[in-house]
């Protein structure tokens, strides 16, 4: 992603089709909180999905995760990253 410019606007955020205006403030949710987040060489820049972090994510997991709670799937998305 941070090749293709993960910012504004970068080829990183190019879709296959129009998206969902829901589907577009998502996307500026994940973006905003993507902003200032800096990758260091001396730091690895392994992702850990802490749901299973043995078997790591799976689409399954992250289906799981957003149906068995009450709270707001959006809260426990920013919780995880």
């Amino acid at each position: 992603m941070f090749s293709l410019g993960w910012g504004v606007g970068g080829g990183a955020w190019e879709w296959r089709r129009q998206l969902w205006v829901w589907e577009e403030e998502m996307l500026g949710e994940c973006q905003a909180l993507l902003y200032n987040f800096t990758l260091q060489v001396q730091s690895s820049d392994r992702w850990i999905w802490r749901l299973d972090p043995l078997r790591g994510y799976t689409v399954r997991g992250a289906y799981q995760i957003l149906t068995s709670h009450s709270s707001d799937p959006l809260d426990k998305a920013a919780e995880l990253i």
